[in-house]
């Protein structure tokens, strides 16, 4: 089974579980009894939905049975990308709370970008990085009034 393959299979399982995790949540007392479960099944279904998409492109292709469907390099490439951002959403959300939201928000785009445009693109890396996350923390915090981990006090 190709990877294409596999997303689908593993996204209609996922959605699967999700949709009957989602019936089960607790009924809305006020108003619209079903209103609260709406979103999440809906989600659930567009998940089994695009895996279905997925299984039928890979069997429309031939690929499903086949195995790799990409070349070794381009998937090295992308398996390591994954395991980057997995890595490093990991460390963003441990060091959200504790440096605030601009310092961690700036370091994790700051590195998605650089894994994805390279050394070459650092300036407009970290440009965008601070820029991003000083606007959407000024957005958030200030003008719609959501509080966001604020940027530490120091204490020396």
């Amino acid at each position: 089974m190709n990877y294409s393959a596999l997303t689908g299979v593993v996204s209609i399982i996922v959605g699967l579980v999700y949709s009957i995790q989602a019936y089960t949540l607790p009924r809305a007392v006020i108003g619209k009894p079903m209103a609260p479960i709406i979103f999440p099944l809906g989600l659930g279904l567009f998940m089994i939905l695009l895996g279905i998409v997925l299984v039928i492109q890979s069997i429309k292709k031939g690929e499903f049975a086949r195995g790799k469907s990409t070349t070794e390099k381009g998937l090295s490439y992308t398996a390591k990308l994954i395991i980057f951002t997995c890595t490093t959403s990991i460390i963003y959300a441990l060091l959200f709370e504790r440096i605030g939201f601009v310092f961690s928000t700036t370091l994790f785009l700051g590195s998605l970008l650089y894994a994805i445009n390279g050394k070459k693109e650092w300036k407009v890396n970290v440009s965008v990085a601070v820029i991003f996350s000083v606007f959407v923390y000024v957005l958030f915090s200030k003008l719609l009034g959501i509080i966001l981990p604020p940027i530490p006090y120091l204490y020396i």
